[in-house]
């Protein structure tokens, strides 16, 4: 798949102070790409390539494509590929992905399956 507004290298900018989240409810299944200029949060199913200068991922949300962010938050669930500055792995995440990042942590229970690419 594709990321919209770019290639995995490139990370977008941080959120503006006063930028509006965006929430892709427990309920809503999303076939596509999305875009924002403001945080991202899912809470349900998204099949397509994500791209925000932060993203989260709650327990209930899954992400089945691309996710390029500046920061990354997970405790749900995300397979494919990820490109994030700051990448955040919460003890309930389960990520199937190979993931670049500058700066990871991950908690005692996430569960990590792909490489992880360190970009300076």
């Amino acid at each position: 798949m594709n990321t919209p507004n770019g290639d995995l290298d490139r990370w977008p900018d941080p959120a503006v102070a006063n930028a509006r989240r965006s929430v892709f409810a427990q309920d809503l299944v999303v076939e596509g790409d999305a875009t924002s200029n403001g945080p991202i949060e899912v809470q349900g199913n998204v099949v397509g390539s994500l791209r925000a200068p932060e993203i989260t991922v709650a327990g209930s949300g899954r992400v089945e494509g691309s996710v390029v962010a500046h920061d990354l938050v997970v405790l749900g669930v995300v397979s494919g590929r990820v490109s994030a500055r700051n990448v955040q792995l919460a003890p309930s995440a389960v990520v199937q992905a190979d993931v670049t990042h500058e700066q990871i942590a991950i908690e005692a229970g996430a569960e990590l399956e792909g490489r992880l690419q360190r970009k300076a």
